[in-house]
């Protein structure tokens, strides 16, 4: 057997019957088994595009590390006099459907509000909430997650893209580049973790199987770090203030670039095998 010693490759012999590393990822054989499988499958009609992120989940949430994350929340409160204001506020959003139903055409609360008629969706501000209204969080990641949660769309909004598969590219770019520029390195890759294990799977995926989704793909991720370079804090944002607000406007608020609107859904029904052959790259739409 070659000897890569000298490159700084060296076996580790061990007497365990299982997996084990230096990484808390890579020791969870459900995360692994879920990783592989996101990352190597074709898309079929007996699991849809996004049926690997529930795996992938479920997963983190045995490996990642509760009490570490809080701890590096309050750290940031500590030295961030914004963001402790924001997660002392707790800022929950109670708008319904409804209520955005009366914001002129073209504004950012009509945009969703059409988004959600036209796909017979209602606004899924958090389950725990529609189970008990009084519910509350608990802790400052229940916080954080509640009001990420809360906040996503308006991002593939202001993002210039849709809601098929391929946009999701767009809005996990814009926090990973944002949070990262925004947070202390430690908290960034604590809260950026489970966005990149669920979008990384993407690109081997395009590559292998549907290489004509390519194009858009690249686009979509260099659209994502841009935005997100020079935007305000997407993590402490309050969008309800922007609704009235045409888009372009909306985006001044947040620091966000004027941008066209990027069409993906027919790259994403070809990536979802929706329908047979390759596709044309979809053009920007004004």
């Amino acid at each position: 057997m070659d000897d890569f010693s000298r490159l700084g490759v060296i076996d580790m012999p061990t007497e365990s019957s299982v997996l084990v590393s230096s990484s808390r990822y890579l020791n969870n054989p459900r995360l692994g088994d879920a990783m592989t499988t996101a990352m190597l499958r074709r898309n079929g009609r007996d699991r849809r595009v996004g049926w690997d992120s529930t795996n992938i989940v479920r997963a983190y949430w045995e490996v990642r590390d509760t009490g570490e994350i809080n701890r590096l929340l309050a750290e940031e409160r500590k030295r961030n006099a914004e963001f402790d204001a924001f997660m002392e506020e707790r800022f929950i959003s109670t708008f319904t459907r409804e209520d955005l139903a009366d914001y002129p055409k073209g504004t950012l609360g009509r945009i969703f509000h059409d988004y959600l008629v036209a796909g017979d969706l209602d606004i899924a501000l958090d389950p725990r909430l529609r189970v008990d209204p009084d519910w509350r969080p608990a802790t400052d990641l229940e916080y954080f997650e509640l009001r990420s949660a809360q906040t996503h769309d308006f991002e593939h909004i202001l993002g210039g893209v849709g809601f098929d598969a391929m946009a999701e590219v767009v809005p996990f770019w814009m926090r990973i580049e944002n949070w990262n520029r925004n947070m202390s390195p430690e908290l960034a890759g604590e809260m950026v973790s489970l966005n990149m294990l669920l979008i990384m799977p993407m690109f081997t995926r395009v590559q292998l199987h549907y290489p004509a989704a390519y194009a858009t793909l690249s686009d979509f991720v260099e659209r994502g770090i841009q935005i997100g370079r020079v935007a305000r804090p997407l993590f402490t944002a309050k969008y309800e203030p922007l609704f009235g607000l045409s888009l372009n406007e909306a985006r001044a608020a947040m620091n966000i670039p004027p941008v066209e609107h990027y069409d993906s859904s027919e790259v994403s029904t070809y990536f979802g095998e929706g329908a047979p052959g390759t596709v044309k790259q979809p053009k920007a739409a004004a």
